[in-house]
C-alpha cells in the first residue's frame, strides 16, 4: 500500500487525501472501507481498474517472460527446437 494514503484521525485511519462525497458522514475506519471495496470488485470492474493503470516495467517484463515461457514449452511439446 502507498505510504502516505492514510492518516490517523481521531483513533482510527482516514484517506490523507481528498474523497468523494459519498464519504461524507462515514464514521468507521477508511482501511476497511478500501478492504471491503477491493474485495467486491467483480471481474469486469478488475479488468477495467487495471486497463487504467500505467504498467510498470515489471509488470511489462513478466509479460514478456510468460510469452517466452510459452514459445519454450511448445518447443518440447512438439519436439522441436529452433
Amino acid at each position: 500500500m502507498p505510504s502516505g494514503l492514510f492518516k490517523q484521525q481521531n483513533n482510527q485511519w482516514v484517506f490523507a487525501g481528498p474523497t468523494p462525497p459519498s464519504f461524507e458522514g462515514y464514521a468507521g475506519d477508511h482501511r476497511k472501507l478500501l478492504t471491503d471495496y477491493i474485495f467486491q470488485l467483480t471481474p469486469e470492474e478488475q479488468r477495467r481498474v487495471a486497463s487504467s493503470m500505467p504498467r510498470t516495467k515489471a509488470a511489462v517484463q513478466l509479460k514478456g517472460n510468460r510469452r517466452q515461457a510459452a514459445v519454450e514449452e511448445r518447443r518440447t511439446v512438439s519436439g522441436g527446437s529452433r
